[in-house]
């Protein structure tokens, strides 16, 4: 059991971190450079759009922001050397992202300066996803953690959802229909609420490998995905799932992107990449030349910009 639990969590930290290595903390008087010409150098774990503006973030707490469609990238205003772990915005202006040791960034003017949000309680955990709809958010982070928000992320505060002794890492957030939100995580962890957040529920798992995140679709559908290519599809809001099946694949399953047509991708190790129209039913299995890792993908005027442990690339996906 302790040997399950320690690869769990060993394939944990490769996820969040991307394989980036965590000892590139910034020297004292460190200040990043205003514009980066080589975005192939520099490890990214989250890739987003804001409005018209393309927003990444990964090691040393970097955020680089394109007004141009990715042509160039300027880097952001940030509080933290702390490597990030996601990115989420409410809107074309608003938006946050998590990091280590209990960062949680907000913006308000499209990802061109954040600010550190100040988190209740004492303990500071590694965060990996953050969700904020309305005045509500939530987000969720290493060994259970688990904060929420009543005033649409200004301020937050630290709750047990679970049984105290509960410590399982909670890496994927999402909703799968009106008021209902799921939450992925460690070793098989799914939760569900039906109110909003109000209230959590453990769900029999189909999977007693860790979870890596989690997604959900506009016609209520939701998704997990995480090790050894495992993904399963939700269709009663959360509370029964069913295996994705994706042409054998064995590797890590990093990232999905939802696309407002409904459409749904995979991303992994390997260069992998995973596509549905269908809302999840049935996937396009294939490989991006280089294989690299990608840890985030997004569609941009026809093109394919990947975001991983070697930075920020164009690709074609495979056929």
């Amino acid at each position: 059991m302790e040997g399950k639990r320690f690869l769990a969590a060993a394939a944990l930290l490769l996820f969040c971190a991307a394989a980036i290595s965590l000892v590139l903390a910034a020297k004292p008087g460190f200040e990043p450079e205003t514009t980066v010409r080589r975005v192939d150098r520099l490890g990214l774990i989250a890739l987003v759009r804001a409005g018209e503006r393309l927003v990444a973030a990964g090691e040393r707490g970097r955020i680089l922001v394109s007004r141009d469609s990715g042509a160039t990238w300027q880097v952001a205003s940030t509080p933290t050397y702390n490597t990030l772990t996601s990115l989420t915005f409410v809107d074309a202006k608003t938006g946050f992202a998590t990091g280590h040791q209990g960062v949680l960034l907000r913006t308000v003017d499209g990802g061109e300066s954040w600010q550190q949000v100040a988190l209740g309680g004492k303990e500071k955990p590694a965060l990996f996803a953050v969700r904020v709809e309305g005045s509500r958010g939530i987000a969720v982070g290493a060994y259970g953690a688990y904060f929420e928000s009543t005033d649409g992320g200004a301020t937050w505060t630290p709750r047990r959802i679970l049984d105290n002794d509960f410590d399982r890492h909670l890496t994927g957030l999402a909703a799968c229909g009106r008021d209902c939100l799921v939450i992925a995580g460690e070793a098989g962890t799914i939760v569900r609420s039906e109110d909003g957040g109000a209230t959590w529920q453990r769900v029999t798992s189909p999977y007693e490998g860790s979870f890596f995140g989690a997604a959900g679709l506009e016609d209520g559908s939701s998704i997990v995905f995480g090790m050894r290519g495992h993904a399963f599809r939700s269709l009663d809001r959360g509370q029964t799932w069913q295996p994705i099946e994706l042409a054998r694949y064995t590797g890590a399953l990093q990232g999905a992107t939802v696309d407002n047509n409904g459409s749904i991708v995979l991303t992994g190790a390997d260069g992998f990449v995973a596509t549905s129209v269908d809302g999840g039913r049935t996937f396009a299995t294939g490989a991006l030349p280089g294989r690299p890792t990608i840890s985030a993908l997004l569609p941009v005027a026809g093109r394919v910009l990947l975001a991983g442990p070697a930075g920020l690339r164009w690709a074609e996906p495979a056929h």
